[in-house]
């Protein structure tokens, strides 16, 4: 339990505003309530935290990890202090915290939503992992068994992808991917969705091999995000499935503890 100087629980809310949908969670006695969201429009819907949350009582914290555009978090922060009277936690990653350090020169630019995660693994696993986000786009880190971040990629997700292939070549209009196919296809349809999906994870399965030497093991590879059985699918190496990392780093985060 976390309690209060007065004995009681607290009680605090934490977003994670991605590039689709804003996403939350309460986190009371140190426990996660369900995971709720909403689709946003990078901020064209300003009555977006009043739907989100104008039934909810006062928290005692608020923190916020947004990837999106930082028009949401003027939004946010201006209904949360009006309703709540709260100033919210804003997150961004840092060179050294929570015991993961950072590879990036520039702290800072690493996606926060990427730093809670590596935050997550090591804190619930502590061993070698590589963490993969798909999502609208997908993003790849590398952490040691002591903390060490060793790094990522980002490609484009599945959607942009095949948008990407929609809008500036000639290829009639495919349907969203919705599963695997045979490596080569025998329409455009499954041509674009198996190129889409197959590239993505022979780039996993590439960051795996390469790290294995300098990590002396292979990695546990925790997969993530909206398109993250889809990729998992299309995977030839043991996965694991974890919906839940982003919250879950930020309620390490939020519990203080380090």
């Amino acid at each position: 339990m976390e309690p209060k100087s007065n004995g009681t629980v607290t009680r605090k809310l934490l977003i994670d505003i991605g590039n689709t949908n804003l996403k939350w969670c309460w986190l009371e006695g140190g426990v996660l309530s369900e995971l709720k969201l909403k689709p946003h429009q990078q901020g064209a819907s300003p009555d977006l935290p009043q739907r989100c949350w104008g039934d909810e009582k006062r928290p005692d914290a608020v923190f916020v990890a947004n990837v999106a555009t930082p028009i949401l978090n003027k939004q946010i922060a201006g209904w949360i202090q009006e309703n709540w009277a709260l100033t919210p936690n804003f997150l961004v990653s840092e060179a050294e915290a929570f015991g993961v350090r950072n590879a990036y020169h520039k702290p800072e630019q690493l996606g926060v939503d990427r730093w809670l995660t590596l935050i997550a693994v090591r804190h619930r696993y502590s061993v070698p992992a590589c963490i993969v986000d798909s999502g609208t786009a997908i993003t790849i880190d590398v952490i040691q068994e002591d903390g060490q971040h060793l790094g990522g990629l980002i490609l484009p997700g599945f959607e942009l992808m095949r948008g990407a292939l929609l809008k500036n070549t000639h290829i009639p209009r495919v349907q969203p991917i919705k599963s695997t196919f045979d490596l080569l296809g025998r329409d455009t349809e499954s041509a674009v969705a198996s190129a889409c999906l197959n590239s993505a994870a022979a780039l996993v399965e590439r960051v795996l091999h390469s790290v294995a030497g300098k990590l002396g093991m292979h990695p546990v590879v925790l997969i993530t995000g909206s398109d993250a059985a889809l990729l998992s699918s299309a995977l030839t190496i043991p996965t694991q499935l974890q919906w839940d990392l982003v919250m879950s780093g930020l309620s390490v985060v939020a519990m203080g503890k380090s």
